[in-house]
This record gives structure tokens, C-alpha cells and sequence, in this order.
């Protein structure tokens, strides 16, 4: 069975091969550190289906087409329109916290709400004790990059984006289950689940409308079928790229 530690090998072999292809592909080496970064995560949450019939680079690769595609064609309108939860989590300004210190260096006022959920996520169990850290790091300056987190941190650059990675699909579900009024309220998530379900490119599935809808929703909090954790992570990405910036 395919493990964490097992993506994370591939990803660490494949990375930088990844980004030069983004870098071929997109001229705003801002926007392909976003693009990488959904590439990632995109893979994680797929890398139990990945059979190996090619190689995994091939297999990524292949996924980040998808991505640059999917990404250069609504950015503009998203742009326009509203700022997702992902602007606030990576851009927000303020210091660098230490989830086990929350009394040291507090954040800017607009991120300072966030770092404070991340460590309740922490202290959930929701989040570990690394991954928490990894957050709070990228809160921490409007463009770190990950050799900076790694060395603030103590790991690899890979290291701390493959975290960062496995730990922002956990914090969306967190937020929404347990912040929902930071984010506009449940009538203004209810109206991003609507979007996210009819949207033409990367609708709801099925198996994550039903989980969301119920877990959410439905306030079905004990919920639960085979794969509910990954369908909701799953549905709480693309719900929440329909949400308005909070305050």
C-alpha cells in the first residue's frame, strides 16, 4: 500500500523537474510556485490510484498540464471576482510563530485569526505538530520560499512544501467545520458548494458533494463511508476557492 513516506520519495526525485516544466509553460514564476504547489497536492490525493504504469513523472507531469490549463483559465476571472482562503493562508504578513509558543510574535492583524486556527487544528489533532509549523511559517512573510521555511524550520525545502501540501487540504476542512463564520458563515459556504458542484471545469464529485453536503451541511458530524476523509479535503479545495476574502 502506497504511504506518505512513500509520495513523498517520488515527489523529492521528480520536483524540480516538475517546475521547470511549469517554468516552460508559465512566465510568472509566481504563479508557477502556486501551480506546483496544486500539482502536489493533486498527486497526493491521487497517488493511491498510481499503478506505476508509467513513470511517475510522466504520471505528475500529466497533471500539471491539466493544472496550467485549469488554472490559467480561470485566474483572470478569479482575480477580478474575489481572493480565495489560499491568498490569506500564503500571503498574509506577520511573524513566525512556534505552535508550541503562541505568546511570541504575534502575527499581523488580518493573519492573526488564521495562525490562531492553525494551532487550534494543532491542539485538534487535526494538524501535526510539523505541519502546523510549516503554516505558520508561510503566514509568516508575503514571499518565503521553501529553502527559507526549511532552514526556519530545520528540513529540506521538499521537505516543507510536501508538508505544507499535506497539511492546507487538512486546515480547509478545519476552518470550515470549525470557523465557518470566518468564512462569510454556512449560507456563504452552502452558496460556494452550489458553485463548486456546476462548475465546468472541476465539479464536485458525487462522493464529495454527498460528504460535504452531510458533514457540513447537514451538521452530520459522525458521518462516515470508505474514503470520507480524502472526499471531504477534496470538496473543502474547491469549495473553498469560491469564498470571498475574509476580513
Amino acid at each position: 500500500m502506497a504511504t506518505e513516506r512513500d509520495f513523498e520519495t517520488e515527489w523529492n526525485a521528480v520536483h524540480a523537474q516538475v517546475r521547470r516544466y511549469c517554468l516552460g509553460q508559465v512566465n510568472n514564476p509566481a504563479d508557477v510556485d502556486d501551480i506546483v504547489q496544486k500539482v502536489a497536492v493533486r498527486a497526493w490525493r491521487g497517488f493511491g490510484t498510481f499503478r506505476g504504469d508509467a513513470a511517475f513523472l510522466t504520471w505528475v507531469i500529466a497533471i500539471a498540464r491539466r493544472e496550467i490549463a485549469r488554472e490559467m483559465g480561470r485566474r483572470g476571472e478569479q482575480r477580478r471576482r474575489e481572493s480565495s482562503l489560499d491568498t490569506i493562508l500564503e500571503t498574509a504578513p506577520g511573524q513566525l510563530l512556534n505552535v508550541a509558543a503562541p505568546e511570541e510574535a504575534p502575527p499581523a492583524a488580518d493573519a492573526r485569526w488564521v495562525a490562531a486556527e492553525v494551532r487550534g487544528a494543532v491542539a485538534a489533532g487535526e494538524l501535526s505538530e510539523a505541519e502546523g509549523q510549516v503554516v505558520l511559517a508561510r503566514l509568516a512573510r508575503p514571499e518565503p520560499s521553501w529553502e527559507e521555511v526549511g532552514v526556519r524550520l530545520g528540513i529540506t525545502a521538499n521537505a516543507a512544501a510536501v508538508t505544507h501540501c499535506r497539511a492546507i487540504p487538512r486546515l480547509r476542512v478545519y476552518l470550515i467545520l470549525h470557523a465557518v463564520e470566518r468564512l462569510g458563515g454556512l449560507d456563504a459556504v452552502a452558496e460556494a458548494f452550489d458553485g463548486a458542484r456546476h462548475d465546468l471545469d472541476d465539479p464536485l464529485s458525487d462522493d464529495e458533494a454527498e460528504v460535504f453536503e452531510r458533514i457540513v451541511l447537514r451538521g452530520e458530524r459522525n458521518y462516515r463511508r470508505v474514503g470520507w476523509r480524502l472526499a471531504l479535503r477534496a470538496a473543502a479545495t474547491k469549495v473553498v476557492q469560491r469564498l470571498p476574502l475574509p476580513d
